[in-house]
């Protein structure tokens, strides 16, 4: 509950890339990566600055001094361990989800007119 005088921030939802993990490879150590956090970019799973104007952010990433070989980086954006993959998809039948969440938004009536995407439940018109 917010307290008085003060509005809550609405939590922003990401359009579902994809559900499931990008496996990536041949990244270098201290590489600064870039990780797509709204769900737009043509580059997935790395930002491409589709998030203008959307109030998402990406997220700063750089690869350990120690790389692994490869690396599942997170594609649905529902990680609780970004950028790295952790089956939330998997674990909480997300699809269904972000389905149910989409039939069920406040501004569904507004989705042809949104120039990118609804934050309220991740509707994008890929």
């Amino acid at each position: 509950m917010a307290e008085a005088g003060k509005s809550e921030t609405p939590k922003l939802c990401p359009a579902v890339y994809q559900y499931g993990p990008h496996t990536v490879r041949g990244l270098k150590p201290g590489q600064k990566k870039k990780w797509c956090t709204c769900g737009l970019s043509k580059k997935d799973p790395w930002c491409d600055g589709a998030h203008k104007r959307t109030g998402f952010h990406s997220l700063k990433w750089i690869v350990p001094e120690n790389p692994d070989a490869s690396y599942d980086i997170c594609g649905c954006k529902h990680t609780k361990n970004a950028p790295y993959c952790d089956g939330t998809c998997r674990e909480r039948d997300l699809e269904s989800e972000v389905k149910e969440r989409q039939e069920k938004c406040l501004n569904k009536e507004k989705h042809p007119s949104c120039s990118k995407m609804c934050t309220s439940c991740g509707w994008v018109d890929f």
